[in-house]
């Protein structure tokens, strides 16, 4: 159970400085996330399968199939400008 002493051991531990008000309001919201926790505890999980995500995942990659889709010639085509088997770019470096 959260206690005064446990929030400010979080202040110190989080560098906050919080009112007097403040502390009674974060120590409600403490006590009251511990009042569901323990409702949550009490329901029997025994026969519930563990998941990891809400929704069955699939993958839905395609195969990685090795593939050649163009031939040498049909890329030098495209070229501005080129040798026999490759492009030819202006130099960028002197």
């Amino acid at each position: 159970m959260m206690t005064a002493e446990g929030l400010s051991a979080l202040e110190a531990l989080n560098e906050l400085r919080l009112t007097p008000d403040e502390k009674m309001e974060t120590l409600s919201i403490f006590r009251r996330m511990e009042s569901y926790e323990a409702a949550l505890q009490e329901i029997p999980t025994d026969n519930v399968e563990v998941m990891v995500h809400v929704m069955p995942l699939a993958n839905v990659l395609r195969d990685d199939v090795q593939a050649q889709p163009f031939t040498r010639e049909s890329l030098l085509e495209g070229a501005p400008e080129h040798t026999e088997d490759s492009w030819q770019v202006p130099r960028l470096v002197k």
